[in-house]
């Protein structure tokens, strides 16, 4: 088993406070509580209680990249929407607390970190809205493939992100493949 590192412990126990507590309500003293490590060490690792949130938020957005573009590959069309959707909404369950600052932090613009996390942000945004694209030109529909923009990948990533936290939080007994279905039912016309 691998070994955490005390950067991502400190990260891991940023998130779960800033769970409980939003990111406002956390202490740099609680999540050094939390990581189980002196103060002095989290001040090592990052400068600023905002410094590792950036960092949170940014591996969030890096996550959630990675799962998908993978979950791109070899599909297409509506099996990519669908692929994608599950995609998000498996990064979502592996971590609900990180899924629960991310969907409160992502359209604030007073916090500290908005610039160094808004390329993360946009290039998310994109990946919804090229498969929306794709969708739509799949469809036979190239000229309303064209006047998709990011404000509809935006609304897609909403969407999912909205439907994910409803199942996680306040129903877990449902299947992913139930979920996913939901989502595409207001999605795909």
């Amino acid at each position: 088993m691998a070994r955490t590192s005390t950067r991502d412990a400190i990260m891991a126990a940023a998130v779960s406070v800033a769970a409980r507590h939003g990111i406002s309500g956390s202490s740099m003293d609680e999540i050094a509580e939390e990581a189980s490590v002196a103060k002095g060490s989290l001040y090592y690792h990052f400068p600023s209680k905002d410094a590792i949130f950036e960092q949170v938020l940014q591996a969030g957005f890096d996550r959630l990249a990675d799962a998908i573009r993978g979950a791109r590959v070899d599909v297409t069309g509506l099996t990519a929407l669908r692929a994608v959707t599950e995609a998000t909404l498996a990064v979502l369950r592996q971590n609900p607390a990180r899924a629960k600052i991310v969907a409160a932090e992502v359209f604030r613009t007073d916090r500290p970190w908005v610039d160094a996390i808004a390329p993360a942000r946009s290039s998310i945004v994109v990946l919804y809205r090229d498969v929306l694209r794709e969708v739509a030109a799949e469809a036979g529909r190239a000229r309303e493939a064209d006047g998709i923009t990011v404000t509809a990948g935006a609304a897609f990533f909403g969407a999912i992100a909205g439907a994910g936290l409803e199942w996680l939080l306040f129903h877990p007994e449902q299947p992913l493949e139930a979920v996913v279905d939901q989502v595409l039912l207001l999605t795909v016309r």
